[in-house]
């Protein structure tokens, strides 16, 4: 009977499993596959050509989803943490956007996923995928360059997008002409370049709506170090460069970074060879790029009175107080001397390149040309007013003239290569759709059919059928083209190999905004560049090689083995104090409970403190050994991470920052607050109002207090503090510069440590006033009788007292002040140059910045160490403390 039961079941069973079967399968067939696109993909207009074709796939394919991602959008440098964190938590979109500077940095942190599966395979084993090896035609349209960025030891990761942008000179037609100059024939060479700006630089003119009244400039300078990269390529350099080296004669090879063909001068074919990537900064090409952007702001010069002609001064000129200009002699005064073609931005707000432009502060300043259009649209400029030529060609014979090309990325999560089949191949028809060339040429079409066809390359216009709409390209810029496209003006990239963003804000930082700054006129451009190149090559950008890290890693782990048995013995010295027994007549409390009960009461706070503190802080201690991959396997290193460290100048310079930071921090912190407190137990009056005073600023916010110091320290004549100066400067005898305070090195780190001590001191001072509140007024008194005066007081009386209650602060101010970073990551970022960059920023930047956390975290363990072995000392100060209570009035 039972067989029969389930010969049954079976029959049924069988019967009824296909229409189960074919119900899912109707259900499967009629569900969509969502793909999420990080916002940089959808913009919110539905207008966009991205968002039109996006649309226009899902009503092709019913299957198909597209969403956008709901990552917190975050401004500025730091709008990917949201992405790159979700992609950490496994919740990020499906794809994204990698900068094209970033693409290799995304694809070392495994954060992509590889599209082989759609172009092909490397059979041949050369790294690429050739034409003969890609199975998806649109692999051949893309340029051999553009391949090699996304392409790794034979895997590809990303599309390039469809869209370029150009970066050359944008310019004032109306400005050109009324200098006499003719904006059809635009400068060649950097001489003439110069002319440019002589002649649209007038000090004099008053500009309707300016700031800062210095007249009309030639060129505004962007500090950023992506701008300054092609002044350096128009000079003949190579920001980057690769070196291969021959498997059979062992002789290496240079090649430049956008190099697609590799055969050595004796004919071999290096292809193959796996290139070792250097950063080229401090090349005599880079030196003349830097030393062209010092001579644009601080060059002298002055205007010959009969011809209107600039005339350059040497330092001779100018102390003979005369030239010779075209067989005539010029003599001048110290008022006629112009210092400088060239306006810098300050980070004020109004004083933007675009904003400098539009009001007519100045004549140019290089940029996005596709940005021709919004620049004049924001700023209310007459968009037609506006044109652009290349970099103009440096000094022979290696001067050429050039553009910039940014061409960013589209790609896959590696989130979204965990999908089945089905749904990683309509992600890939997304992502061919926003990578598609008809993206582009919607958006083309939207901006000729709006009336900007003039802002528009010509060869697409003619390749879309807009023949019509030709003449309104000025003949400039069909020129620029048409020679772009000829090879005459040749092209380049921003680096694409290793890590480019921290080395175009040392760039920044460390040069090109030290040359603006006021203090810049005698600045080392060389020497700056060098260390910049240094600190690119020693880790920052790129890594140090195996053959180096070699020689140290002997050395490294006996001084390693040292301070390891130096630390446990500590340890165990610090163990054995908490058990020495009491010396003999020293009573001890006895328990009357049960001896377990204290450490029951004890027990959620060790293991919250054991959850949120020991178990991150031993975590941390392996990610120093390790090369620490958000995705994927952490690599053991041993102990290169620290090697670099040690061999890393910067950290020890920012280490010496970080120890001048507390000195600084701790004499002002600690003094201050100690002679407002006596002042304020000696007011005979309004003693309330003045505490309640001084004790406002600590209950701000700490973010509102730096932003208002921020605009205090505007460098501008406008800035209050310039004002006040100003305004001493009318009294008698008086004459003090205006200061640029936080761009000057002198002065960045105590302007960065004076808002903290401000805003710290009310509550300071009232602590060490409760603490003189425990001194009873007879002794004062008796020091009064025996004749003693106010130092006497503040000697024997005032500072014993405070001693405790000072050393207390002190320990935990020390602890507090080498960890805090506060002020000078809203303030200077670590600039000018590296004066404020202390060692808590820089392992921020490295972790947040760099995604490099195993070097963060051996940096944490560095500074955590110093920390403890200063602190065991500071609280073996704390035993002779003791505390008594004050009476308060």
């Amino acid at each position: 009977m039972t067989k029969i039961f389930i010969s049954l079941f079976i029959l049924v069973s069988l019967s009824i499993c296909p229409l189960f079967s074919s119900e899912n399968t109707a259900a499967a067939g009629n569900e969509k596959t969502e793909v999420e696109i990080a916002q940089f993909y959808l913009p919110n207009s539905p207008d966009d050509p991205t968002t039109k074709n996006l649309i226009e796939l899902m009503n092709a394919d019913p299957h198909i989803k597209i969403s956008q991602w709901g990552g917190l959008p975050l401004p500025g440098g730091a709008g990917r943490a949201p992405i790159m964190m979700s992609i950490a938590g496994q919740t990020a979109p499906d794809i994204m956007g990698s900068w094209f500077h970033i693409l290799s940095n995304d694809i070392n942190q495994g954060f992509l996923y590889p599209l082989n599966e759609w172009i092909g395979e490397d059979k041949n084993g050369n790294g690429q995928i050739d034409d003969n090896e890609a199975i998806w035609p649109g692999w051949k349209e893309i340029p051999l360059l553009w391949r090699q960025v996304a392409t790794k030891k034979g895997k590809v990761y990303a599309l390039p997008q469809a869209t370029k942008n150009y970066m050359g000179v944008i310019f004032r037609t109306d400005l050109a002409r009324a200098a006499g100059l003719d904006p059809t024939n635009p400068p060649q060479t950097w001489d003439e370049f110069i002319y440019w700006c002589q002649k649209l630089t007038d000090p004099k003119r008053d500009v309707p709506g300016a700031i800062i009244k210095e007249g009309q400039r030639g060129v505004a300078l962007t500090p950023y170090g992506f701008t300054w990269l092609p002044w350096m390529q128009s000079a003949g350099g190579d920001p980057i460069v690769q070196i291969r080296k021959s498997p059979k004669t062992g002789k290496e090879y240079e090649f430049s970074m956008e190099a697609t063909s590799f055969v050595s001068p004796d004919g071999e074919n290096l292809s193959t060879a796996d290139p070792v990537w250097r950063a080229n900064f401090a090349s005599a090409e880079g030196i003349a790029a830097a030393e062209l952007f010092q001579r644009l702001r601080w060059m002298k010069w002055l205007i010959d009175p009969e011809t209107s002609e600039p005339v350059n001064l040497t330092k001779e000129d100018i102390a003979k107080g005369e030239v010779s200009f075209k067989d005539s002699l010029i003599k001048f005064t110290e008022e006629d001397i112009i210092t400088g073609v060239a306006r810098g931005q300050t980070g004020q707000r109004g004083t933007g390149a675009g904003e400098l432009l539009a009001r007519g502060e100045v004549g140019m300043f290089a940029w996005f040309v596709q940005d021709l259009f919004g620049v004049g649209q924001s700023m209310g400029l007459n968009p037609e007013l506006l044109s652009w030529f290349p970099f103009p060609a440096g000094p022979a014979p290696k001067g050429r003239r050039v553009v910039q090309i940014q061409r960013h990325y589209a790609d896959i999560t590696e989130g979204a290569g965990r999908r089945p089949s089905t749904g990683r191949d309509k992600v890939w028809e997304a992502l061919t759709t926003i990578t598609n060339q008809k993206v582009v040429d919607d958006g083309i079409t939207k901006n000729v059919l709006s009336g900007l066809a003039n802002f528009i390359n010509p060869l697409d216009l003619q390749r879309l059928g807009f023949d019509d709409y030709l003449k309104d390209v000025p003949e400039v810029i069909k020129r620029n083209f048409k020679e772009i496209e000829s090879g005459k003006i040749q092209s380049f990239t921003e680096p694409y190999m290793g890590f480019w963003v921290p080395m175009d804000t040392s760039l920044n930082t460390m040069v090109l905004s030290q040359i603006i700054a006021e203090t810049g006129e005698n600045f080392d451009v060389a020497g700056s560049l060098r260390k910049v190149e240094t600190e690119a090559n020693s880790g920052a950008m790129f890594t140090r090689s195996e053959k180096e890290l070699s020689k140290y890693r002997i050395p490294a782990l006996i001084i390693f083995s040292i301070l390891v048995l130096a630390a446990g013995f500590i340890l165990s010295l610090i163990i054995r104090s908490f058990f020495q027994k009491k010396a003999p007549g020293v009573e001890t409390s006895k328990s009357v409970t049960h001896p377990l009960l204290p450490w029951a009461m004890i027990a959620p706070a060790i293991i919250l403190i054991g959850l949120w503190s020991y178990y991150p802080l031993m975590k941390g201690m392996v990610m120093a050994f390790q090369d620490y991959k958000i995705i994927g396997d952490s690599r053991f290193v041993g102990l290169d991470n620290f090697i670099n460290l040690a061999l890393d100048k910067t950290f020890w310079i920012s280490l010496w920052r970080t120890v001048e930071f507390v000195f600084l921090n701790v004499i002002l912190a600690f003094c201050i607050p100690i002679g407002l407190a006596m002042l304020l137990s000696e007011v005979p009056r309004g003693k309330i109002f003045f505490r309640t005073l001084f004790f406002l600023p600590q209950v701000t916010s700490a973010l509102v207090i730096a932003l208002i110091w921020k605009m205090l320290y505007d460098p501008t004549p406008n800035g209050l503090l310039n004002q006040f100066i100003a305004i001493l400067n009318q009294l008698p005898l008086v004459n003090i510069p205006s200061q640029t305070w936080l761009q000057d090195p002198k002065f960045a780190m105590l302007c960065c440590i004076i808002p903290t001590v401000w805003a710290s001191m009310g509550m300071a001072s009232l602590l060490y006033l409760a603490a003189l509140k425990s001194v009873p007024e007879e002794i004062y008194e008796a020091v009064e009788v025996d004749g003693g005066g106010i130092m006497t007081k503040l000697r024997t009386v005032t500072i014993p007292t405070l001693m405790p209650l000072i050393i207390i602060n002190f320990v935990g101010a020390f602890i507090g002040t080498f960890q805090n970073m506060g002020n000078i990551f809203l303030l200077t970022f670590g600039g000018p140059g590296d004066s404020t960059t202390v060692i808590a920023l820089k392992i921020w930047i490295e972790a947040y910045n760099n995604l490099r956390f195993s070097m963060a975290t051996s940096m944490a363990w560095v500074l955590g160490s110093l920390l403890i072995g200063f602190t065991y000392i500071q609280i073996r100060m704390l035993r002779q403390v003791e505390f008594r209570k004050a009476n308060w009035d």
